[in-house]
């Protein structure tokens, strides 16, 4: 199987997340700066939750994307607890007419490496790695 994975994340904790994923995978994890080039059976994306709403670039990204090159779509997200950023991502998809998997991963932080706050993500428990590692692998 092909993987990709691609985030947006301001405070670090996305980006954590997603690195873990990507490791898991034997992927690299990449920024949503990046497009996607090459067709790929399973595409990760996440971002967090900013004013309520999943991130624009990460929209934008999904918008932009070639649906004959991505097989399915799965999403992700870090968040105190608002399962927006999820929704968001699996509408855009679905609009986009990209697949979706219902498989999806939301991490809790509440406020930690909360970046509206000033405080620095990206810094996960043992527990928030193992969840991300318990989830990319059942894609395995």
């Amino acid at each position: 199987m092909r993987f990709a994975v691609r985030y947006q994340s301001e405070g670090g904790n996305t980006r954590a997340v997603a690195e873990a994923i990507a490791r898991t995978l034997g992927v690299e994890a990449q920024p949503i700066d990046r497009p996607l080039e090459e067709p790929v059976d399973v595409l990760f994306v996440g971002g967090g939750v900013y004013k309520f709403h999943a991130p624009k670039s990460v929209l934008a990204f999904i918008a932009a994307l070639d649906k004959d090159k991505v097989g399915r779509l799965v999403a992700f997200s870090t968040a105190s607890g608002m399962e927006t950023t999820i929704r968001g991502i699996l509408r855009a998809a679905e609009e986009r007419g990209i697949p979706t998997d219902s498989r999806t991963l939301l991490l809790r932080m509440g406020t930690q490496g909360f970046a509206m706050m000033g405080r620095e993500g990206g810094h996960l428990t043992d527990e928030q790695i193992g969840r991300a590692e318990a989830f990319a692998a059942q894609f395995h």
